[in-house]
């Protein structure tokens, strides 16, 4: 009972401990971003103003290159809250990670009869999921939401009746927060599984109804939404979201495949480095892993997941997200559930080995930035990075010492927080510092930079935004405030219509880990930044 109590205990604790992590500081304009947040949050932010629940909105047009589904919970997240903010936007995701994380953790749990908090805290504790559970963005919402039915779609096949309603409802809501392809990854990972097991004995036309069941209503409930935009904006809407966007990406700058396996292998981190013993583990329980048909299922869908996405010309690391969920579960049932023998376990301590190495050169690294100026004016910033190193060293100690798993994950997840939510945070130069929002005070701004969103944010308010081709002259004809970077500011030659009114410096978008490596031997990070301009007409002559 004592035992049971304290379990439950811990696992109440980790759930809140994890809800703060992922939640801290969210709300500031300058926090730790994925690039195309900013057109998210726009477009969120337009769709609740202009009072369309319908159609997304974007620069004050129907925008249909994404379904409305993340957008209308952050319309009721702004209705309850009073209005559009960053707080709120990435909160929602915040919550929608951690309730269906939960809810994954549980079936899985379930499943392969291993505790709730060992599962959910080794998923918790991945890159991936700290990266993409803090942005207002689609990453998370995709990848849990198809996850979510392809699981609830095995416990139908095992039946239970009422899992076909929740496996249908998370299949259509997945529809609309990305399109028909989560359809494709859903009912394909788990189409695949069923074409093994028929394979392997016989087959079953129970569980052709079955899926068939599935696909259609979860298809029937996602249609919905195409239906009225079709019926209500005709070819436009079809031409728009099927063609120029869904087709459109097969179309686009091809980039290489290696991009979605570096993917997944940085954002299932630390357990990635487990991959190996993982490997050698299928090979020497190969006839019991065709037994098993839990894994098998994750396999199947993995393997869709996964390879789907190497499908369309436009492959980035992001795009191996959505399959991270089954990667780490074969993983997790791999090491946790089949017999290690000897060769495996050496080959598990050389992987703590190797993250313990890892740990303590990321600790050395930091203690570099003790020598800096900057770093040494902030008693803050000493605190930050003294504890982040004391951090690191106690979990490389912990990785070679522990044989509890738990304490492994807990650590990880400490860790990962610290460096990703708090540490690193505090090093972002501010788009738009607080002097310069004096300095503009209530005069009218314009922008030709890539995303306005969050100097809005910081502002207050509207900005014009303009791309380079409209600059000079919007610059003859107005007479207000501008803001751009120094590069645009030089290629389009406004020297002689705009005076610097201000500057100050922003990190470079792009920032390769060996020119920061080569920064900090250097001990010169002004090579990493770039300078960004306020400016104002010159007087007439």
């Amino acid at each position: 009972m004592f035992v049971h109590n304290t379990v439950k205990k811990l696992t109440y604790f980790s759930i809140f401990l994890i809800f703060i992590l992922y939640s801290w500081d969210i709300g500031n304009v300058d926090a730790i971003r994925q690039g195309t947040e900013g057109f998210y949050l726009k477009v969120a932010k337009e769709m609740f103003e202009s009072g369309n629940i319908l159609v997304p909105q974007y620069v004050g047009a129907d925008h249909w290159s994404k379904p409305p589904l993340q957008f209308w919970a952050a319309y009721l997240g702004y209705f309850i809250g009073g209005g559009p903010s960053i707080f709120i936007s990435r909160l929602i995701v915040v919550l929608f990670t951690l309730f269906s994380l939960v809810i994954t953790s549980r079936l899985i749990s379930k499943s392969i009869s291993k505790p709730f908090i060992l599962v959910f805290v080794f998923i918790a504790s991945t890159f991936g999921m700290f990266k993409y559970s803090r942005i207002f963005m689609m990453e998370v919402p995709l990848t849990m939401l198809t996850t979510l039915a392809s699981l609830y779609f095995y416990e139908y096949l095992k039946d239970k009746k009422h899992a076909l309603i929740l496996s249908s409802l998370f299949l259509g809501l997945s529809v609309l927060i990305k399109g028909p392809v989560s359809i494709v990854m859903s009912v394909g990972g788990c189409g695949l599984y069923l074409l093994f097991t028929w394979k392997r004995y016989g087959f079953n036309s129970k569980d052709l109804k079955k899926i068939f069941s599935w696909s259609v209503v979860g298809t029937a409930i996602a249609s919905v939404w195409f239906i009225i935009c079709f019926m209500k904006y005709g070819y436009i809407f079809f031409d728009y979201f099927f063609l120029r966007e869904n087709l459109g990406k097969f179309s686009t700058k091809s980039y290489p495949m290696r991009h979605v396996f570096q993917g997944l292998l940085i954002f299932s981190l630390p357990w990635s480095l487990y991959l190996p013993t993982s490997i050698s583990q299928i090979k020497d329980h190969l006839n019991k892993i065709k037994d098993d048909d839990y894994l098998v299922f994750c396999i199947c869908n993995f393997i869709t997941f996964f390879f789907l996405w190497l499908i369309p010309s436009q492959r980035s690391h992001h795009y191996a997200m959505p399959s991270m969920i089954f990667f780490l579960v074969i993983n997790f049932i791999l090491l946790n559930k089949y017999e290690l023998s000897q060769k495996r376990k050496k080959m598990m301590k050389l992987a703590n080995i190797a993250i313990s190495i890892i740990m303590f050169l990321v600790a050395t690294l930091l203690c570099s930035l003790l020598v800096f100026e900057d770093v040494q004016a902030s008693y803050s910033l000493i605190i930050k990075v003294i504890t982040t190193i004391c951090l690191l060293l106690f979990g490389s100690v912990l990785f070679l010492k522990s044989k509890k798993t738990l304490s492994q994950y807990f650590i990880s997840l400490f860790i990962i927080g610290n460096l990703w939510n708090i540490l690193i945070p505090s090093f972002i130069l501010p788009y738009l510092p607080k002097e310069v929002i004096t300095k503009i005070g209530d005069r009218k701004v314009a922008a030709a930079v890539r995303k306005p969103y969050f100097i809005e944010e910081a502002l207050g308010r509207k900005v014009e935004w303009l791309d380079g081709g409209k600059l000079e002259q919007y610059v003859i004809e107005n007479n207000h405030y501008y803001i751009m970077h120094k590069s645009t500011f030089e290629t389009l030659k406004l020297q002689r219509l705009t005076k610097v009114v201000s500057s100050w410096r922003i990190w470079r978008r792009g920032i390769k880990a060996n020119e920061v490596i080569s920064a900090l031997k250097l001990k010169n990070i002004n090579k990493l930044k770039d300078t960004v301009y306020l400016l104002e007409n010159k007087p007439l002559k």
